[in-house]
């Protein structure tokens, strides 16, 4: 009898062993092709968040607070969509055991989301002040439809990652090529765009948009293959289907929101996001009007912040590798890229600004190489105490307060422009108007961020030990 136990010890480790393998163990491949879609959607950021305010206020000329008006409305649209479509996406259906749960949805959302961001810098040629609220309509349709297809595909591509990669090895190994094809994305995104574009010239806009409709589909069907899930994780889904009761949106949305580790997570992610939108918008801002250049000017800033970042992506990894803690990575990461904002206040000419993006860029490979596996952890958590995989309704809500950062960086924008009497239709700006540039670039995200920070480290406390522990408890739990 004691033999038979053993042998039966054996061959449950080793089902064990072949679970967890089959739910953790991933190709470099598969997380190159799954990266592909971190690539895109800063091939999105590039051209949205770098060029829409360039393009509205200074190109077009409408009036700053036009603009903030259409992103307070999609603030609104931003409620219900974000949530509910995390929510739409968790919802048992026939066709998981067939195509997966989270594939379908980011194949839909892709093209759709493609072209209207074109569409956003295609508007007809009008009188900016006759017809104003004509580009209002038109800023307002384009952004939600845009927003609409974007979280569709996106917030399924998040929500695949913590039941993709299990194993923290895995997750900081697929984090590490997430990150460098998103650095690549930004080089290309942020660099490209500038140099295709004329500020005098709004239909120069609206070719470069329509050229990099083309980039992206290419860049879209590389990332396709890495978003198929396995036919593990497949039948899993089906059997929680059959075995789970399904919950409500608003019940959904509670378990979300009562998880303080996550919440917290997402608290410095939205201060995060708001130093990348005010950044990405501001740096033409910086080539145009401190610089005293063009906007292709700006791959002067860009150019050594991305270099910096991938330079630093491998050393960052192995130290993250080597420190084995997901919490403290994050914290660090957090920092160096806040205090890394500082210098962009003190710089006044070319070399300076191309110093201040080198440590700038230090800084964000090592937030970049933290940020992944410390929310992974923290949807672990949720899921464990909620006993459901309702990744969807997370990631809708991650999405949801992460979409904030736009709002945000319009108020700031409209606020600072108007307090330091910046002028678009002036070829030069006042010294006054040159600091509000530098305060929305640097001062207000860092602030933001910082105190973001010393709340994280107060609440948070998902430390090695810890989230072990999660990860033990979701293998009992056949999660």
């Amino acid at each position: 009898m004691f033999m038979n136990d053993t042998g039966n010890n054996k061959n449950a480790k080793n089902d064990d062993l072949e679970v967890e393998s089959t739910l953790t163990k991933q190709t470099t491949g598969s997380m190159v092709s799954y990266g592909m879609a971190d690539l895109l959607w800063q091939l999105f950021t590039g051209i949205y968040g770098g060029l829409f305010f360039l393009f509205w206020e200074v190109v077009v000329k409408l009036d700053i607070w036009i603009i903030t008006l259409a992103y307070t409305i999609f603030a609104i649209w931003n409620i219900v969509n974000d949530p509910f479509f995390g929510y739409l996406a968790d919802r048992p259906r026939k066709f998981w055991s067939r195509l997966g749960k989270r594939y379908p949805w980011f194949v839909i959302g892709g093209i759709p989301t493609m072209l209207f961001l074109a569409a956003i810098f295609s508007p007809p040629n009008l009188d900016p002040v006759d017809a104003a609220w004509i580009y209002f309509a038109w800023i307002l349709i384009s952004t939600c439809l845009y927003e609409l297809f974007y979280t569709i595909t996106n917030l399924n591509h998040v929500a695949l990652y913590p039941d993709k990669f299990r194993l923290d090895s895995d997750r900081r190994k697929s984090g590490f090529w997430r990150m460098f094809l998103g650095i690549l994305g930004t080089a290309i995104g942020f660099i490209v765009p500038p140099l295709l574009i004329d500020e005098k010239d709004a239909s120069s806009f609206t070719s470069m948009a329509w050229i990099f409709v083309i980039i992206n589909l290419v860049v879209f069907a590389a990332s396709i293959p890495g978003h198929r899930e396995s036919r593990y994780l497949k039948e899993r889904y089906v059997k929680e289907q059959e075995t789970k009761k399904s919950v409500s949106f608003f019940q959904a949305l509670k378990i979300v929101v009562t998880h303080k580790n996550f919440m917290v997570v997402i608290l410095v992610f939205l201060m995060d996001g708001i130093i990348g939108a005010s950044l990405t918008a501001s740096v033409q801002y910086v080539a145009l009007y401190i610089l005293d250049g063009e906007p292709g000017d700006s791959i002067l800033i860009l150019a050594p912040f991305i270099l910096a970042v991938v330079v630093s992506l491998v050393p960052w990894y192995l130290i993250s590798q080597k420190m084995k803690n997901n919490r403290k990575m994050f914290i660090l990461g957090v920092l160096l890229n806040t205090v890394g904002l500082l210098p962009f206040m003190l710089v006044q000419n070319t070399l300076g600004f191309i110093i201040a993006a080198l440590i700038l860029g230090i800084g964000g490979g090592a937030f970049r190489m933290g940020s992944h596996p410390v929310l992974a952890d923290a949807i672990d958590e949720a899921v464990v105490d909620s006993g459901k995989h309702i990744e969807g309704s997370f990631m809708g809500v991650y999405t949801f307060f992460i979409r904030f950062s736009l709002i945000a960086q319009g108020l700031i924008f409209a606020i600072t422009h108007t307090l330091t009497q910046f002028d678009p239709l002036a070829s030069s700006q006042s010294e006054l108007a040159k600091f509000g540039i530098r305060m929305h670039t640097a001062l207000i995200p860092m602030i933001l961020t910082l105190v973001a920070l010393v709340v994280f480290i107060l609440v948070h406390d998902l430390k090695a030990e810890k989230t072990r522990i999660i990860k033990e408890r979701l293998k009992e739990l056949n999660l």
